[in-house]
């Protein structure tokens, strides 16, 4: 007599498939981020948003920090009021960004969108909660006429 799953090669077969089967669920289960359950607040969060849904956000927010990543001397075309300018490719950006406080709800902008979602991913990574970034940066802000500040001469 045999013993099923030693010697049948049907029963090895199905063993087998089972194991797989088991382990592949347990793979896909597995997810790096934690899942939302409905009417959860998401403790993070980090998105690029066209221009008209970033002002409508940050019209609505509560205390918002406008964050412009540009150069200064990109500022000379323009800049949304009220923000505070840390320039991404000067010596000391992250040292500036780790004295910012974590709870606030950010809304960053550059002039096209690169650097600012560079900079949206660093803050997700040293624990900013709220990070909002201006897909298209202020070109496309200041392309749809939103309000914006010119410095003085």
């Amino acid at each position: 007599m045999q013993r099923l799953g030693t010697n049948n090669k049907i029963g090895k077969t199905w063993w087998v498939a089972g194991v797989s089967l088991f382990l592949g669920i347990i793979v896909l289960s597995c997810d790096s981020k934690p899942k939302q359950v409905e009417g959860d607040i998401p403790q993070y969060v980090s998105a690029t948003l066209p221009v008209e849904r970033f002002q409508q956000k940050l019209d609505s927010a509560k205390n918002a920090v406008v964050l412009d990543v540009r150069t200064p001397e990109e500022l000379e075309g323009g800049y949304i009021k009220g923000a505070i300018n840390i320039d991404f490719n000067a010596k000391g950006f992250r040292e500036k960004m780790e004295r910012l406080d974590r709870d606030a709800t950010y809304f960053v902008y550059c002039a096209s969108g690169k650097r600012s979602r560079k900079a949206a991913d660093m803050m997700e990574g040293m624990g900013f909660k709220r990070v909002y970034d201006l897909e298209g940066g202020f070109t496309d802000w200041d392309s749809k006429g939103l309000p914006s500040l010119r410095p003085p001469h």
